[in-house]
């Protein structure tokens, strides 16, 4: 925004300014050109980190020229135009648009500055027709209505930028940049589940022992690779989340076979050979999560049935029963093995 503004606006106007002052006598388009070649140069020729300066020290060198000749000029016998009075009406909504997007980081200074700009030409503009200046032709109704519309398109524009940028970020921070599933925070502000889930914590076996023989770059080719086995078992019908380190976090849908999308992705991975030819297995403890029932609940009953598989020997799916803590191991021939 700053660029637009610099090299934009400000030119602009010193255009329309010189051309509609041609053949005139006045001492306002010299300080006028001067000060916006000034900020032109400073935005273009300082280094970026100085830049913050110059948009503070040219918006405040702004107001305080507007006052200037609002409270001296008829002492100084400085007295606006009729095009001059047009192209400040003009360049006024212009202004305050690109303030607004110039200090976006810093809200209230743009409001601050932008009411202290709109109150001095208020009375600026307020002098200027006391003393019986009226907008010249410059200021006709096509334009009006041009520069009122380009201002409402960019600001359209600016903002649809704006907001698709921030759900791009917000998107981004749930999901987990290693594997691409959604991450712990996008399940902690998951709302709450309407109807009947099945809920299921997965967990890497010995995964610290793959990180210690064969480093952590091998590691994360495992993790990688288990979140591509779930989302592919998954096939767009549920949520796959990483909890965190190698624990993953499943939801599925009531309607879908649960156990037999859990021992899918369980055969999967074992029957895969990794860095070394190490192979690599996975526990997993399920459970159903009941109408109206908290998730957390759930949850729980799921990673205690994780901690069973383990206990149990690891490389395996139990279940938890709903609302109960006992647990038990998936019977794998009624899946077919």
């Amino acid at each position: 925004m700053g660029r637009l503004y610099f090299r934009v606006v400000l030119p602009a106007a010193m255009v329309a300014l010189t051309l509609s002052s041609a053949g005139q006598d006045n001492p306002l388009l010299p300080l006028l050109t001067l000060l916006a070649a000034l900020g032109a140069a400073l935005h273009l020729l300082l280094p970026a980190r100085l830049r913050d300066a110059v948009r503070y020290g040219f918006a405040v060198m702004a107001i305080a020229f507007v006052l200037g000749v609002t409270a001296l000029g008829h002492l100084l016998g400085l007295r606006g135009t009729p095009a001059q009075l047009s192209v400040a009406l003009l360049f006024t909504p212009a202004t305050l648009m690109a303030w607004t997007l110039l200090f976006a980081d810093r809200p209230r200074t743009a409001l601050v500055l932008n009411v202290t700009l709109t109150l001095s030409m208020t009375l600026l503009v307020w002098r200027w027709q006391a003393q019986g200046l009226q907008a010249g032709p410059l200021l006709n109704l096509p334009l009006l209505v041009a520069v009122i519309g380009a201002a409402v398109v960019y600001y359209a524009l600016t903002f649809a930028h704006m907001n698709a940028r921030y759900h791009a970020g917000e998107q981004e921070r749930m999901r987990d940049p290693l594997t691409g599933l959604l991450n712990r925070r996008a399940l902690n502000e998951r709302p709450g589940a309407q109807g009947t889930l099945h809920v299921a914590v997965l967990d890497i076996d010995h995964f610290k022992r793959v990180n210690d023989t064969h480093g952590h770059l091998a590691g994360d080719r495992v993790l990688r690779a288990v979140a591509d086995v779930i989302q592919d078992a998954l096939a767009g019908h549920g949520e796959a989340y990483r909890w965190g380190g190698e624990e993953f976090v499943l939801l599925l849908p009531a309607g879908s076979d649960a156990p037999a999308v859990l021992e899918g992705v369980r055969r999967e991975i074992a029957a895969r050979q990794f860095t070394g030819g190490q192979r690599v297995t996975l526990s997993a403890g399920l459970t159903r999560l009941g109408d109206g029932e908290d998730l957390g609940r759930a949850f729980e009953r799921a990673d205690a049935a994780l901690r069973a598989a383990k206990d149990a020997g690891r490389d395996r799916v139990v279940l938890a029963a709903p609302g109960g803590p006992g647990t038990a191991p998936l019977d794998k021939r009624a899946l077919g093995r």
